[in-house]
């Protein structure tokens, strides 16, 4: 005999009581991880069960009231809401869109150690603290003259969702504060974070990344059909002091956004500045570049005596170290 494969749960029954016979109930699958489970009566829909991976990382852009906190709640109500706004514009049945749609989207973090960012936090955020960290616009989202390099931008933690919108917060980088705005602007001047609205306009485009189309090819947005397994070969391995890649699903680790996190990489790798340039730099001061550039005293010897350091390291140093020999 073969195990069974499909697993019966109690959800597959009428009022989930194994003692009642099955329901009709409905999937919509977007990859491996990405689903929700619907029952349907005419065109009303109603999520019976959904998964929260690809949002549970977002912090909720609506306050849970007392009546709804429960250990058995293991979906966030407004990811409910979420997964019944994309599935009714999918199916193209009448849609209300949900009224934190264009809040912007939010991470929240907590100190959990000393340790972390300990030569950039500002004064306001303590050991065992919370901050919020905004997902930054890939598409004209950074003041001028800043970009993912050179750019870790933290705000206090407000639970007001409707002051969002303009809270200001701080560059850890170069130490300077700057507002929130939902809108560009001429002057650049803003940071403009992504909206759950963009978040979601992106969210039912995720492609399978652990499988094949059914052609063999690597799986695309459109990708539909039985899915085929996917061959890997390993080219190299590189051991890291922590899955960063995993904080996008489980959030409120703020490890993975210390620039000076360890990377055990292959020394070819590194990067080396040159001779002319450390010369130029060493008149500056071990005390201001430390402080102008926020690495530790650390990284920036190394940086100074000629040792390699992460690209990104050398990148940001030389940004900073260049402007205050301008």
């Amino acid at each position: 005999m073969y195990p069974e494969i499909l697993k019966i749960e109690d959800i597959n029954f009428v009022d989930s009581d194994p003692e009642k016979p099955f329901r009709q109930l409905f999937g919509y699958s977007i990859s491996a991880k990405r689903y929700a489970l619907y029952s349907r009566s005419g065109n009303d829909i109603h999520i019976e069960k959904a998964s929260g991976h690809g949002l549970g990382y977002l912090f909720a852009p609506k306050e849970r009231k007392k009546h709804e906190e429960s250990d058995e709640d293991e979906t966030p109500k407004w990811v409910i809401e979420a997964w019944e706004f994309l599935l009714r514009k999918e199916l193209g049945l009448a849609s209300k869109e949900p009224a934190w749609l264009d809040l912007p989207a939010m991470m929240r973090m907590v100190l959990t150690t000393p340790n972390v960012l300990k030569n950039k936090r500002p004064e306001w955020l303590g050991p065992f603290n919370f901050f919020l960290l905004p997902l930054i616009s890939d598409l004209g989202g950074y003041p001028s003259g800043f970009d993912k390099s050179n750019f870790l931008f933290i705000t206090p933690v407000e639970l007001d969702r409707r002051k969002w919108r303009t809270l200001v917060g701080i560059n850890l980088i170069d130490r300077q504060t700057y507002q929130i705005s939902m809108l560009p602007r001429v002057r650049q001047d803003k940071v403009i974070p992504d909206s759950f609205r963009i978040i979601l306009n992106s969210y039912l485009k995720k492609a399978e990344a652990k499988s094949l189309a059914p052609d063999g090819t690597p799986c695309a947005p459109a990708t539909q059909g039985l899915l085929r397994r996917a061959r890997i070969i390993a080219g190299s391995v590189i051991p890291i002091a922590k899955e960063t890649d995993r904080h996008w699903e489980q959030g409120e680790d703020p490890s993975m956004i210390d620039p000076e996190t360890q990377l055990y990489d292959n020394p070819r790798n590194r990067r080396v500045a040159d001779p002319s340039e450390i010369q130029r730099w060493s008149k500056i001061g071990i005390r201001r570049l430390m402080r102008e550039s926020g690495f530790s005293q650390r990284t920036v010897y190394a940086i100074l005596n000629g040792k390699p350091v992460r690209p990104q390291t050398l990148s940001i140093f030389r940004r900073t170290a260049d402007k205050m020999t301008a």
